[in-house]
């Protein structure tokens, strides 16, 4: 069946909100729960995402990744071809594919070649992924690079994790600054799903709920949907031997059942007003 499949950038501006294991989270449940198919794209070049499947051991010089698509052309008369999606896709498990991140993506951020910024959305277009896949789900950088422009550039919808402490308004502004000019520079139809708390402890102190109500009453949010829905902190997600996906333990894997329900639902009443 042809599908008419979504593509979802996870993002914040700010390090340490729980980005990635996010992206893992909603990837893995999608998955094996939901029996979606799903393509996770690993655009950060701190691979997480990539290593929270894939161990870092057994990487090695592997050259089918996301580095692939953004490596500059030695030669001015070279004509860049458009890698196969078999070139560069990674099965993981049944309904789960990767295009695995790579550090090498810090060489090639501060290049002056403006068509590379499109790359990812032609290799989803050449390749017609869309129609492969129910969602594609991009893991972005913390901070405003070539892929992160790239990433928001080649997707329908942005979703936003948010940690709770005093620093949580910086990273959205920076944000929606970013996307604002980026929509207004490349005429994009890209909406925001809303904002996601993450890591929340089982009881939050006083400060924090002051942190949380004066974050929600900010400028910063004005438009943006809250999620009542969020992902607990579990200490094992950090260290346990499963490793940091969500679906592996009881509670983070209620946590993004919740989450994506309540992502779904959104998705449903965008496009319902489109």
């Amino acid at each position: 069946m042809v599908k008419n499949g979504k593509v979802i950038s996870i993002i914040n501006m700010k390090g340490g909100v729980g980005k990635t294991a996010l992206s893992v989270g909603i990837s893995s449940f999608l998955a094996e729960n939901r029996d979606k198919k799903i393509l996770l794209i690993d655009s950060d070049p701190q691979f997480n995402a990539t290593q929270a499947f894939i161990d870092p051991d057994k990487y090695g010089e592997d050259t089918k990744t996301i580095f692939q698509l953004f490596k500059p052309q030695t030669e001015i008369a070279e004509r860049y071809v458009m890698p196969r999606k078999e070139e560069l896709i990674t099965n993981i498990q049944e309904n789960l594919d990767i295009l695995k991140g790579d550090l090498n993506l810090v060489l090639v951020n501060k290049s002056s070649d403006s068509g590379l910024i499109k790359r990812l959305k032609m290799f989803i277009k050449v390749n017609k992924l869309r129609e492969e896949y129910d969602y594609i789900i991009i893991d972005c950088p913390p901070t405003l690079t070539l892929y992160t422009d790239s990433a928001l550039i080649s997707s329908d919808y942005y979703l936003i994790p948010n940690r709770i402490d005093r620093y949580s308004g910086i990273g959205i502004k920076s944000l929606n600054k970013a996307i604002g000019d980026l929509i207004y520079t490349e005429d994009l139809e890209l909406k925001c799903l809303g904002l996601v708390y993450t890591m929340v402890e089982d009881q939050l102190t006083q400060k924090q709920n002051d942190i949380k109500s004066e974050l929600e009453s900010s400028e910063a949010v004005d438009n943006i949907y809250i999620f009542t829905s969020n992902s607990s902190f579990v200490r094992d997600m950090q260290v346990g031997r499963r490793g940091p996906i969500a679906t592996r333990y009881a509670k983070s894997k209620r946590d993004i059942s919740d989450i994506v329900d309540e992502m779904e639902f959104r998705l449903s009443a965008i496009g319902g007003a489109e």
